[in-house]
C-alpha cells in the first residue's frame, strides 16, 4: 500500500475531500507531414478498426487551409490530408450509419469553406481512406465549433449535435438514403456560453458538453428530450479553469468509465466519474517528475477503453500541445494514466480492474468509478504519479505546510 501522499493526509485530518493531480509521462506523438504548417489543432476523434485495431485511426481538425481534415494512424504518423476542403474547427466520427442501405462509417466535421457540416466515410483498405460525401457540405450557412454524433438505442435513428462559439446548440436528424447525407431540425437546446466540446454517452442517453465560462453540462440525448441542461462542473469553483476544451468518454463495461474534460487554462484533463458524474481528479501530460507540460493549452483530447493491439493493449488516451509547431497531439497509454491516480483508476481490459469477473472489452471510450488501489507494481515513480498543491483551511497549518513544500518543489 502507498504511503499518504501529503495532499491526501491533508484531506484526511481536515475530513475534506480532495481532488488530486498527476502527471502521465507521453509515449509518442503525432507527426504531421511538412506540407502541415499554421493553424490551431482543433478537435481529434479516435476510430477503432472493429475488425483490425491496429488500423484504428485519429481524425484531427485543424483551423488553417494548410491542414484543415489530417488523418494519422496509432504509430503518429500522417496517413492522409483533405487540404482541399480546407480549415476544419470540430470532428466526430461513428460506425453503422446507413448510406443507401450500406452501413458506414460516418465522418462529421465543422467546415470552414462550406460554413456549416461536411460529411466522410472512413475505410482504412481503399487508397483514400477518407471520402467526401458529395460535392460540399450537407448543413451551410452556420459556423460551427463543436460537433458529436450519435444514434439513438431504441429507434436507431441518427442524429448530429453542432454547437457554435455565440452559444447556439443544435440537434440535427441525419439521413442518407439517397447516398447523401441530409440533415433536419429536431430542436434547439438551452446554454448559457459558447460551446466548446461535445460527446454523447448513449449508455445513459446524455449529452456531455463543456461551456466556456459555464463549466461541464449534461443534456438528455433523446430528440423528443427536455431542452435544458444539468450543471455538473462550474468553471472557477476550483474544478474547471475558466478555460476548457473538448469533452471524451472511457466507456467502461456496464456503464462505467469515466468523463474527461481538456481543462485548457489549467494545462490538465479533468477526470470525472460517468455514472456519478462527479470530479476524481486532474492530470497533466508531462515529464516524469511533472516540471515539464508536454500538452500545454491543450483543446484537444480523445480515449479509448478498447485494446488497440499489441501497441496499445489495454487502452489509450491523446491530448493536444499547443506550443508544438505545428501542432502535434500526444499518445498515453490508459493504464499509465488510470495508475497515477490513488486509488487507480478503472483500466477495462483487465478482468481485476474492478474486482469483478465479468471480462470483456469496452465500447471504445466511457467512465466509472474508480478501481481498487494498485498493487505493489504500480508504483508512483512507474506511473510517473505527481500530486498538485491545494488550497485547505488554516486549522490545519502543519497540513498546509507540507503542501506548500511540496509544490514548491515541484515548482523549482
Amino acid at each position: 500500500m502507498r504511503n499518504p501522499t501529503p495532499l491526501a493526509l491533508a484531506a484526511l485530518l481536515l475530513g475534506t475531500p480532495v481532488s488530486a493531480q498527476v502527471a502521465v509521462s507521453p509515449t509518442a506523438q503525432s507527426e504531421p507531414a511538412p506540407s502541415i504548417t499554421g493553424g490551431v489543432l482543433q478537435d481529434v476523434a479516435l476510430w477503432v478498426s472493429p475488425g483490425a485495431p491496429s488500423s484504428s485511426l485519429f481524425l484531427t481538425a485543424y483551423n488553417s487551409p494548410n491542414s484543415g481534415l489530417v488523418t494519422f494512424g496509432l504509430g503518429g504518423e500522417q496517413l492522409d490530408a483533405e487540404l482541399a476542403d480546407g480549415a476544419m474547427l470540430a470532428v466526430a466520427v461513428r460506425d453503422g450509419f446507413p448510406l443507401s442501405g450500406v452501413q458506414q462509417t460516418l465522418v462529421v466535421t465543422a467546415s470552414i469553406n462550406f460554413n456549416g457540416l461536411a460529411a466522410y466515410t472512413v475505410d482504412p483498405d481503399r487508397a483514400d481512406r477518407v471520402m467526401r460525401i458529395g460535392a460540399a457540405g450537407f448543413l451551410t450557412g452556420t459556423e460551427f465549433s463543436a460537433v458529436a454524433l450519435y444514434q439513438n438505442e431504441d429507434s436507431g435513428r441518427f442524429y448530429v449535435f453542432a454547437g457554435t462559439s455565440t452559444g447556439v446548440l443544435q440537434q440535427y436528424e441525419l439521413d442518407g438514403d439517397t447516398g447523401r447525407v441530409t440533415a433536419t431540425l429536431v430542436r434547439t437546446l438551452t446554454t448559457t456560453g459558447p460551446i466548446a466540446g461535445l460527446a454523447v454517452d448513449e449508455a445513459s442517453d446524455s449529452l456531455f458538453v463543456t461551456q466556456q465560462g459555464q463549466g461541464l453540462w449534461r443534456y438528455p440525448a433523446a430528440a423528443d428530450a427536455d431542452v435544458t441542461g444539468q450543471q455538473l462542473s462550474i468553471q472557477g469553483s476550483g474544478e474547471l479553469s475558466a478555460n476548457v476544451g473538448r469533452v471524451a468518454l472511457y466507456r467502461a463495461r456496464n456503464g462505467e468509465g469515466y468523463i474527461l474534460v481538456a481543462d485548457t487554462g489549467a494545462d490538465a484533463f479533468a477526470v470525472y466519474e460517468r455514472r456519478a458524474r462527479t470530479l476524481v481528479g486532474s492530470f497533466r501530460l508531462a515529464d516524469a517528475d511533472g516540471g515539464v507540460i508536454r500538452a500545454n493549452d491543450p483543446v484537444a483530447l480523445a480515449v479509448t477503453a478498447s485494446s488497440l493491439g499489441t501497441a496499445y493493449p489495454d487502452g489509450l488516451f491523446v491530448g493536444s500541445d499547443a506550443f508544438s509547431n505545428p501542432q502535434r497531439f500526444l499518445y498515453a497509454r490508459w493504464p499509465a494514466v488510470a495508475e497515477a491516480f490513488d486509488p487507480a483508476l478503472r483500466i477495462d481490459t483487465r478482468f481485476d480492474s474492478d474486482g469483478g469477473t465479468d471480462g470483456g472489452l469496452g465500447d471504445g471510450g466511457g467512465s466509472g468509478g474508480p478501481g481498487p488501489a494498485p498493487g505493489p507494481g504500480n508504483r508512483p515513480d512507474e506511473s510517473g504519479c505527481s500530486c498538485a498543491s491545494a488550497s485547505v483551511p488554516a486549522t490545519a497549518a502543519f497540513a498546509l505546510l507540507a503542501l506548500v513544500r511540496v509544490g514548491r518543489r515541484r515548482r523549482d
